[in-house]
């Protein structure tokens, strides 16, 4: 596939600041070969104005002019379009999708002949690193989960006291140690708190050592392989013990941060309301899977504080990424960028073993296993054809 006008869309969603392309990536993106089209405002939010991106050598154009001359859509989100009129096929749409959210509308891109590719679901390779926006935007969550832990909590982080003595360490947990997990818990331990972390794959576990915090190791949740999948494990015995004993675990901490990297699923209910109440008054939780399908812990909503019991806060994260948007949308620009590179190099994406795997839909079929899968119980169970 050759690909030469990238289109850069102005997000639409509630809170949302950031932006696909920075100008200053905007020649490398034009020496690749492609006629770069920005949206008007697209980067204001980001501190990225139109005279930025003409000065950069991009064009400024309206929604429907880009719509129409776009074979590549950047966005952080799926615009909100309709599918039927004011996309073409073979047209390609990068984003964030998360298609778990929006299977219907996935199916819409199929029907339209749309190749979607996700920048949330680059796969596990080292190649595929450049391109991964799940980790770039992770890290920036998982910093800011943090930052507004502290904002809500009635401790202070860094280390403080009297003339007699420092007080106790403020005790973080952090659940999880992807990207945003990794970067939590840096941030926390920078911060002077002390800092424990449940991950039982062996590469993270590495990588929590490395950063100073100490491993909670959890009954029934043994170290595992890297490319499996812990907190969903198939030994389904085994999960009511660690749950327990995550329960158990929050009730010593004063700030806990649920960090599970589940990229294209709906998200485990890991904290009971009862397990959270536990917590000493004034603690807090930040839960950074919370979306409209939920979260990790029970009842929590996105973009949304909550008391619980004797005053835990409860924070749905949301789009935390979105708060921070100049460094966020620096780090997304570049896997925008490393996502044309592969493009305009012409192989087709199913082919390729970066972006097969990235595929949601292409060539008029949904390629995203979880969401066809779905979509084909849904019509079964309609009873169509």
């Amino acid at each position: 596939m050759t690909t030469t006008t990238v289109g850069v869309l102005r997000e639409t969603a509630p809170g949302e600041r950031r932006v696909a392309l920075v100008p200053e990536l905007a020649p490398a993106a034009v020496r690749l070969g492609a006629t770069v089209l920005v949206e008007p405002d697209a980067g204001a939010l980001a501190g990225h104005h139109d005279a930025d991106y003409l000065a950069a050598g991009a064009a400024v154009v309206g929604r429907a002019e880009l719509l129409r001359r776009a074979d590549v859509l950047l966005g952080i989100h799926p615009p909100n379009v309709d599918p039927a009129r004011d996309l073409r096929p073979g047209q390609v749409l990068a984003a964030l999708v998360r298609p778990h959210r929006i299977p219907y509308l996935v199916r819409q891109w199929a029907d339209r002949g749309v190749t979607a590719i996700g920048l949330d679901l680059a796969p596990d390779l080292p190649a595929a690193y450049p391109l991964d926006a799940e980790a770039s935007q992770g890290r920036a969550a998982g910093y800011r989960a943090v930052l507004l832990a502290a904002t809500r909590l009635d401790l202070c982080l860094p280390p403080w006291g009297t003339t007699d003595g420092l007080f106790e360490p403020v005790r973080v947990l952090v659940v999880g140690a992807g990207h945003a997990g990794l970067q939590a818990i840096d941030t926390a331990h920078r911060l002077g708190a002390l800092v424990r972390t449940v991950e039982p794959r062996h590469r993270e576990r590495a990588a929590v050592a490395a950063l100073g915090a100490e491993l909670l190791d959890l009954p029934g949740l043994p170290p595992v392989a890297d490319d499996r999948d812990p907190w969903d494990t198939p030994d389904r015995e085994r999960r009511p013990a660690w749950v327990a004993g995550l329960a158990e675990a929050v009730a010593h901490h004063d700030v806990v941060v649920t960090a599970l990297d589940l990229p294209g699923r709906t998200p485990p209910v890991l904290l009971r309301t009862a397990a959270v109440a536990r917590m000493r008054p004034g603690s807090v939780l930040v839960d950074l899977s919370a979306g409209p399908e939920g979260g990790t812990i029970e009842g929590v909503r996105p973009d949304t504080a909550t008391l619980v019991g004797d005053g835990v806060t409860v924070i749905g994260a949301g789009e935390l990424a979105a708060q921070v948007p100049v460094t966020a949308s620096l780090a997304y620009a570049h896997n925008a960028l490393a996502l044309l590179d592969r493009l305009l190099r012409g192989r087709e994406p199913a082919a390729d073993p970066v972006l097969g795997p990235m595929l949601v839909t292409d060539r008029g079929m949904v390629r995203h296993e979880p969401t066809r899968r779905f979509l084909q119980d849904a019509t079964a169970l309609a009873g169509l054809p």
